[in-house]
């Protein structure tokens, strides 16, 4: 309910965050899928979890501490939206 409430003044570094963590997480699991021998279903599940957006509870712990919320909330609002492509990606890159 307190996102409701945010503003994307910060949509620069959200638009960045939003693209860089699910690149970074399929860019790991690449790497983690020539070192380790998984099974499909594994390797699928690894994807799908390294193409998922940032947290809401990273802007929960931001919140709580005073930490920029509004910048976590605007990565978070804008990963969100970017999952549309990114999970897809992320399920055809696992299969």
């Amino acid at each position: 309910v307190r996102m409701t409430d945010v503003n994307l003044h910060s949509w620069r570094i959200g638009l960045v965050g939003a693209i860089l963590c699910p690149l970074a997480g399929l860019a790991v699991a690449e790497v983690l899928n020539m070192l380790l021998p998984l099974t499909a279903v594994q390797r699928g599940q690894m994807f799908l979890f390294a193409a998922l957006p940032p947290a809401v509870f990273c802007f929960m712990v931001a919140e709580s501490y005073k930490q920029e919320p509004e910048r976590v909330a605007a990565i978070v609002l804008l990963g969100n939206f970017a999952a549309l492509a990114f999970v897809p990606l992320g399920l055809w890159l696992g299969m």
